[in-house]
């Protein structure tokens, strides 16, 4: 068995007993090399650990249980006459109180080891939001308790937890409804009501941000990724809330003050955060050009930033704002060629440590900043860069005309591009088979996509012209083996012997036309006809 990357070490510490492969076991046991890398992770997770989740009493722990128990009232006992001085009675009396004062102290211990339900909800470090990044900031004491509490018209807004670097922000941003309960989607931050979450510098210069990503239902984990590392030692984040509900909300607008300010010292994050420059350029056959910048190592991660520009000709194809719709894919490799880590790939399997992704358009059109943050990326041992492709939203016109009563028993194949799609029939559905109330016309199809399906837009027209706007439906897979091959695989069920395949619903089609057209408008196409790799190599500072 061949040595296991940093990452696959960690991944293997991070699994299930049950679930850990005896062959990598036996493997790290036998190797000097995982052997150390393994013992060296351990020993990071319960540094971590320890951190996280302390076992040490405060000091006001004592204080406030001899205060807990001057609130217990004990029921007043008469004794008379000679039972008063029966010692069985005062044993028994003696151990009541005992066992009560007993059970109060364990109570008041309980409270202090285990976090309130509130407490856990909120939290950035609960187990299925935690990322690497969140845990180094720990380790080091990056998080910071701003302990915001804002209330008006009977809501709370509550942040206690804020984190940062020079890379991004993250703050948890609790709303209570007047009952006390967490309340998930009455908050909307947007340019049209007015609520927005600033981030600005120690000049006061606006510098971000904040949304939301969306991680838990039971608080808002609100984030900004800078396209550029900040060169401050302190920031503001400052709140401008007036608002809740309202578009985005299914509840009623509620006018209110829910405006909050702190700031933070970035000084011991700038100490722990060091860039290195990276040179390359290339430019693709069909004119995006891709420069590298700089990797930034911070507590929270390793950050690979590069620009993106589009010719001329590229963005003839990608007009008004379509250029700003598109993605890149590329992975890294060891000295050994083998895989550290990939993105956008359909290469199955794959390995992927993508903490956070930032793409922002530039001073000019066609122009983008991109920033992508891992987990790990090699120090002090060569590894290399190897680009596979991008997509971008361009026009499209590819169409195919149809007679959609008879596609059943004669299906009618729609192939361009590398889209290889298989018309089979067409039906109109009724609610509650519906996107809505009403009836809509549904177009099946099987096949495969080599281009990106999200951001392609598709219409029906019929003879009179009248267009129809498409929305997909159905299940879909990812299967590829290399890192420029690789399709979109429509994935047909069966149920009550019938098979499933996936479809376009047009609403507003409500019944069978004489003929159809099926016209992709907009295609998220697919280029791979590149050809570059960068190797890098990063000495730390002794």
């Amino acid at each position: 068995m061949k040595c296991l990357s940093p990452f696959e070490i960690e991944q293997y510490i991070l699994s299930s007993p049950t679930s850990q492969s005896l062959e990598v076991a036996d493997h790290i046991a036998a190797c000097a090399q995982c052997n150390l890398i393994y013992h060296t992770l351990l020993e990071e997770q319960e540094e971590w650990a320890q951190a996280l989740f302390e076992e040490k009493l405060a000091d006001s722990f004592t204080a406030q249980v001899m205060a807990s128990i001057e609130l217990v009232e004990l029921e007043q006992v008469t004794v008379r006459g000679k039972k008063r001085n029966n010692p069985k009675r005062i044993k028994f009396l003696r151990l009541t109180m005992g066992v009560v004062l007993l059970l109060i102290v364990l109570s008041a211990v309980i409270l202090y080891s285990v976090p309130t339900l509130a407490e856990t909800l909120r939290s950035l470090f609960v187990k299925n939001n935690v990322d690497i990044g969140l845990l180094r900031a720990q380790e080091f004491g990056l998080v910071e308790h701003p302990n915001i509490k804002v209330k008006d018209k009977g809501y709370t807004i509550k942040i206690d937890e804020a984190v940062a670097d020079p890379t991004r922000v993250i703050v948890a941003l609790q709303l209570f409804r007047p009952n006390g309960k967490h309340d998930r989607h009455r908050l909307v931050l947007s340019d049209e009501n007015g609520n927005k979450i600033e981030i600005k510098d120690d000049h006061g210069k606006v510098v971000g941000d904040l949304y939301d990503m969306g991680y838990t239902e039971d608080f808002y984990y609100m984030i900004v990724n800078f396209s550029e590392p900040l060169q401050t030692d302190h920031i503001t984040i400052e709140g401008h809330i007036t608002k809740l509900g309202g578009k985005g909300s299914s509840n009623p607008i509620l006018q209110g003050d829910w405006n909050f300010n702190f700031s933070m010292d970035m000084t011991e994050a700038n100490k722990q955060t060091t860039s290195t420059p990276i040179k390359g350029s290339y430019t693709s056959p069909d004119g995006l050009t891709v420069t590298l910048k700089r990797i930034t190592r911070m507590v929270q991660g390793v950050r690979f930033e590069f620009d993106t520009e589009l010719s001329e000709e590229a963005l003839e194809r990608s007009p008004g704002e379509l250029w700003k719709q598109q993605g890149l894919k590329f992975h890294f490799e060891d000295s050994a060629g083998e895989e550290i880590h990939s993105v956008n790939t359909r290469k199955v399997p794959h390995k992927d440590s993508t903490m956070s992704r930032s793409s922002m358009p530039g001073d000019k059109p066609g122009f983008m900043h991109w920033s992508y943050t891992f987990k790990y990326l090699p120090l002090d041992t060569s590894y290399t860069f190897v680009f596979d492709g991008y997509f971008i939203t361009e026009k499209d016109g590819s169409t195919v005309q149809f007679e959609p009563s008879k596609l059943k028993e004669h299906p009618i194949p729609f192939a361009f591009d590398g889209d290889e799609l298989m018309l089979n029939d067409f039906t109109v559905e009724s609610p509650p088979n519906t996107n809505g109330s009403e009836q809509e016309g549904s177009l099946h199809f099987s096949g495969r996509f080599r281009n990106e399906t999200m951001k392609s837009e598709w219409i029906l027209q019929d003879l009179e012209g009248r267009e129809y706007p498409l929305s997909g439906q159905g299940v879909s897979s990812i299967r590829g083996s290399g890192w420029k091959d690789g399709y979109i695989v429509i994935v047909e069920s069966q149920s009550n012997n019938k098979k499933n395949f996936f479809e376009f619903r047009a609403a507003g089609l409500t019944k069978i036309p004489d003929q159809l057209q099926l016209i992709r408008t907009i295609v998220n196409r697919l280029h791979t006809n590149v050809d570059w790799s960068v190797p890098i190599m990063e000495i730390s500072e002794k």
